[in-house]
């Protein structure tokens, strides 16, 4: 903390007008180190949070949890335009909706769903039947002129029927065959809610430019979506083609004012792009950062700050993916297909080949 305060806090108060101009304006932000949260806060925490273990290591941790209203409903908003989808979501933010989620047309194709080119589901919570009820078709209200159909759901069961549309496509990328694999590379990309149209084109016409399929859905209230490629990984220069569309849509979300890392961090896949979202001077800022917490440099080498690594040399898959001893990588694929992402990855080595449980997800 001292020598932060003595070697980098004076410089980044200096450039607090660039810092203010260079991040992004969206409503999330986990790329590189929140200079403008600690520059509004002054608490060095909101500098801690999000810096994926490169500023030292968290031995102790206090929660302060919001209380869940006991009552809730749904709504199924259908839409025939992506020029829809940002007045959409616009109408319904006033009414504090808990969740507005995004389903693509590329997801309702692969779902068995075609038709719409996209489906908002929205979630309303509140705290007594009344207020829900009022909300619920004050949503809808508002919502209608924008919107192919609305359906609402003011039962949990009716809910869950709503809802049942956004957990089908696990099964289906769990099991894929070993020739078509699903990869979380452009997945985690946040644009001004306004520009979430033009991002969902931009994916698309990527994806058939070089050839790879995209599925992609997110949480539209926020102007943050998924993305799963599935390339055909016995295909040759597949990996070519992943890089190519990695660098497309990159450039993209920066001229669209978003940020590649919404809410999953940089690691080392988006570390490399750091330079083009905020320049030069500002991840100059971001090395001070580090070399005030970790001087060493020991915390975690090569995210967040680049270390000159090819963005793709760890995939799961292709010439650059690491070889595994085959009990490993057979239990790797077991969790991939079944989803058993919490399954601890040192009780792996010689493990008995024992199904695994647990609910299935697009993304680990």
């Amino acid at each position: 903390v001292a020598r932060f305060a003595r070697e980098a806090e004076p410089v980044i108060r200096a450039a607090a007008g660039k810092v203010v101009r260079r991040f992004p304006r969206t409503t999330k932000n986990s790329s590189g180190y929140a200079l403008d949260a600690w520059l509004r806060s002054g608490d060095l925490l909101d500098l801690v949070i999000g810096a994926e273990g490169t500023l030292g290591i968290v031995t102790d941790v206090a929660w302060r949890l919001d209380r869940v209203p006991p009552c809730r409903a749904g709504l199924r908003v259908t839409l025939a335009s992506l020029d829809a989808l940002a007045p959409a979501v616009a109408a319904l933010l006033p009414i504090s909706p808990s969740a507005v989620e995004l389903l693509d047309r590329t997801f309702l194709e692969l779902v068995g769903a075609p038709g719409d080119e996209a489906i908002l589901l929205v979630e309303l919570e509140r705290d007594d039947e009344a207020t829900l009820v009022a909300a619920t078709h004050d949503a809808a209200l508002a919502v209608s002129p924008h919107a192919g159909a609305v359906e609402t759901a003011l039962t949990p069961e009716d809910a869950g029927r709503l809802w049942a549309l956004r957990h089908a496509a696990s099964p289906i990328l769990a099991a894929l065959s070993d020739q078509r694999r699903s990869l979380q590379v452009i997945e985690d990309a946040c644009v001004p809610v306004a520009r979430m149209g033009d991002y969902v084109r931009a994916v698309r016409a990527a994806g058939e430019r070089y050839g790879i399929q995209v599925v992609l859905f997110g949480h539209a209230g926020d102007g943050h979506v998924h993305v799963n490629l599935l390339p055909e990984v016995d295909r040759p220069g597949w990996e070519a083609a992943v890089a190519g569309l990695l660098a497309d849509v990159t450039d993209t979300v920066v001229r669209l004012g978003g940020t590649p890392s919404g809410e999953h961090g940089d690691g080392r896949l988006r570390a490399g792009f750091l330079e083009a979202l905020y320049g030069k001077e500002i991840v100059a800022l971001f090395r001070l950062v580090k070399r005030a917490f970790d001087p060493a440099g020991l915390f975690n080498p090569g995210i967040v700050l680049p270390s000159g690594e090819p963005p793709l040399s760890r995939l799961k898959v292709g010439d650059g993916a690491c070889e595994l001893p085959p009990d490993i990588a057979r239990a790797l694929r077991d969790i991939e297909r079944q989803g058993g992402y919490a399954r601890c990855r040192l009780d792996l080595a010689d493990a008995d080949p024992v199904p695994l449980t647990g609910p299935a997800a697009i993304h680990p």
